[in-house]
């Protein structure tokens, strides 16, 4: 039998919450145990995520000990404010409570829970991951009270963070909690590298400490897909939700321009959207076609039958590390990608060392050009499609958990030091 190594593994969004947040938190818990490491996992209630998916939890590995918190949390309040009528008053208490966020009772409340779990288990290691950067506020508070590692992992910025709207001041307080995490964190990582160095920024570069570990795909999940043969329309497909600073306004005029020009005709064009508030921002004409967020698992079908992916991000130069989760799975499914985002970013950067597609920025002509480029490669036969699979295997989900559990053996053997 496999002696592993036990770590605690702070997660609030965990299945059967859904959405982008909940794939790096699932999939490291999934591939941990192949490298010696097995996680017990503090995570919310199932009632506290937004979005519900589960048939995610197929994915946790049997015998994993799952600890649930429940604590008062505005998300229950804001689901039902459009029947309150109280969208707005609840908004402004979510921003009046962004010190870190509106999680903290829950980090609170995850405290004694999360003494009981040390007790039992004697961990070698505390692993938390944001956001809600309320998780972090329970590993600073876990590892000034326990001698136990601690390994801080950022999906996002935290006090630079563009989708947040923080209020006057609150930037700067937040800043500050920020600075004290990764002051006591033993390991900080960032899934890219301009963020990583917005956080080495704030503390001042310490060696050893603060880690790259990209976000990834899974091949239970996508794999490479023949080109579909029998469409007659070309067909783009984005996959993800629309909020505050991810809107697709630019290229829906782009694609009107496109049509109203006949540079593309009406007949062979359909552009696809799934996700939060697609129906919100997109409209119900030919040739859009949109639907709510559907599983995870379950995309695979919208993969199937597209000829290439729409990737819509923030253009600003604020925002160029980047990403954004879904890119790993487009990578992997074999199609071209028309990715709207930073020029020099590193989404950017990433689509031209792969070979997979078009970066452009928010521009409505270079939006229009780069989609009537891949309506012309599609009526080709896709001839010149050739990705760099070398690169783009690189990202695999159990490749990075690879790297995260060589981190954690650094970590427990150097006993918490850079």
């Amino acid at each position: 039998m496999q002696a592993y190594r036990d770590a605690v593994f702070v997660a609030y969004n965990f299945p059967p919450h859904g959405g982008g947040g909940v794939q790096r938190s699932l999939k490291f818990v999934k591939y941990l145990p192949e490298f010696g490491w097995r996680p017990t996992v503090l995570t919310s209630s199932v009632d506290s995520g937004g979005i519900r998916d589960a048939t995610l939890l197929e994915e946790i590995p049997r015998g994993t000990e799952l600890h649930r918190v429940s604590a008062p949390s505005i998300r229950r309040l804001q689901a039902r404010s459009e029947n309150w009528k109280l969208g707005k008053p609840l908004s402004l208490l979510n921003l009046l409570l962004q010190v870190p966020d509106a999680d903290l009772l829950w980090a609170l409340n995850a405290r004694r829970p999360l003494e009981r779990i040390i007790c039992e288990k004697h961990p070698e290691l505390i692993y938390t991951t944001s956001g809600p950067y309320s998780s972090h506020v329970l590993g600073l508070w876990a590892t000034s009270r326990y001698r136990i590692p601690w390994f801080a992992d950022f999906r996002d910025p935290w006090s630079k963070n563009l989708v947040l709207p923080y209020l006057p001041g609150y930037r700067a307080i937040n800043r500050m909690l920020e600075r004290r995490v990764l002051a006591k964190a033993n390991r900080v990582a960032c899934v890219s590298q301009p963020w990583l160095d917005d956080l080495q920024a704030n503390l001042g570069r310490e060696a050893g400490k603060f880690v790259l570990l990209p976000n990834g795909y899974d091949e239970a999940d996508v794999r490479p897909l023949p080109f579909p043969e029998d469409l007659e329309k070309f067909t783009l497909t984005h996959l993800g939700s629309f909020y505050r600073n991810r809107r697709p306004f630019q290229l829906l005029e782009a694609v009107e321009d496109l049509l109203s020009r006949r540079r593309i005709p009406t007949s062979q064009l359909r552009i696809v959207f799934v996700g939060k508030n697609a129906r919100k921002y997109v409209p119900s004409r030919t040739p859009f076609e949109t639907h709510d967020y559907v599983p995870h698992r379950e995309l695979e079908r919208f993969r199937q039958v597209t000829n290439a992916f729409l990737l819509i991000l923030d253009t600003s130069a604020r925002n160029r590390g980047n990403y954004s989760g879904k890119i790993y799975e487009f990578l992997a499914a074999n199609r071209p990608i028309l990715a709207i985002v930073p020029r020099t970013g590193v989404a950017h950067q990433l689509i031209e060392e792969t070979r997979t597609g078009v970066a452009v920025s928010g521009d409505k002509t270079e939006i229009a050009n780069a989609i009537e480029r891949l309506y012309l490669q599609w009526k080709d036969g896709n001839s010149a499609w050739n990705p760099n699979w070398k690169v783009i295997h690189q990202y695999q989900r159990r490749k990075i958990t690879r790297r995260l559990a060589e981190e954690f053996n650094r970590l427990v053997t150097s006993g918490g030091s850079a």
